[in-house]
């Protein structure tokens, strides 16, 4: 029903964290039914945070038993590509909540033009399986721009660096994506900077969307320990009312929110209540 592509100008900004974040905390607090696809490699990307499969990724003996973005592609080739078979090659991360669509392990080169119809394909038959569909765009991404191409909202991660804020709201936003919906995400956001969320605002006259995450220690270690979907689970389980503004805990529901209000399903799905 929607696409949420997580992208940033610059390199290093922690899209792919964001995104898979925003994947498991979108699904833990929404009757939704979510898709977090890897268009780069696999084990890269949002699967960094996740537990590898046994089988090794390195792994290039070529069978019609792949997975992931491989499987997709054949069956994009073949003609056989529909909302019956997609599920089956994509791996689930929390039951009938949120799957993903592993990275390609063959790294098949394709001309630009076949990568857009791939994409342009994928989205189409997963918007039928889904709610939404969530893809890292990362600026490292060769699909970047094809992916933001076929975006109904763009994610725009960035950081407290001046010089990038500049660049972006001065030149990059009026001149590039001024007609998409967007929302801008400041990633690991430092509370005691003065580039503060208020500043960033009115410094730039930007009236759009906004919000940030906290630099937190204990993600970044889920993340070395690629165990963020437990760690995702614990803060999203943390009582509202020891919940404190501005934590990390109520910065990951301010971003599930604001994600499905962008994309206007906020109100066609119910959030869950506690206990639900």
């Amino acid at each position: 029903m929607s696409t949420i592509a997580f992208w940033s100008p610059f390199a290093e900004m922690g899209c792919s964290s964001s995104a898979l974040m925003s994947a498991y905390a979108t699904a833990f607090q929404y009757k939704a039914r979510v898709l977090l696809v890897n268009t780069g490699p696999a084990n890269c990307g949002v699967e960094s945070g996740i537990i590898q499969d046994e089988k090794s990724s390195t792994e290039k003996s070529y069978s019609f038993e792949e997975n992931g973005w491989d499987a997709v592609e054949r069956l994009f080739i073949s003609g056989s590509l529909n909302k019956h078979n997609l599920k089956d090659y994509t791996k689930p991360l929390l039951k009938e909540r949120l799957d993903l669509l592993t990275g390609s392990v063959y790294g098949n080169e394709r001309s630009a033009i076949e990568k857009g119809e791939l994409i342009k394909k994928l989205l189409e038959i997963a918007n039928q399986c889904y709610d939404l569909v969530l893809l890292d765009a990362d600026q490292s991404n060769v699909n970047s721009q094809l992916i933001l191409q076929q975006a109904d909202v763009v994610v725009v991660v960035l950081n407290q660096n001046m010089r990038n804020l500049e660049h972006f709201f001065e030149k990059i936003l009026p001149e590039q994506i001024t007609e998409r919906k967007l929302h801008v995400l400041i990633n690991k956001y430092d509370s005691n900077s003065r580039a503060t969320l208020a500043n960033i605002k009115r410094g730039f006259r930007y009236k759009g969307s906004l919000s940030a995450v906290p630099y937190t220690t204990g993600y970044l270690d889920a993340i070395n320990r690629r165990d963020v979907p437990r760690y995702l689970q614990l803060e999203s389980l943390t009582e509202k009312k020891q919940v404190q503004k501005g934590s990390f805990a109520s910065s990951m529901a301010e971003l599930a929110c604001l994600i499905m209000d962008g994309a206007g399903m906020r109100t066609v799905l119910k959030r869950l209540e506690r206990g639900a």
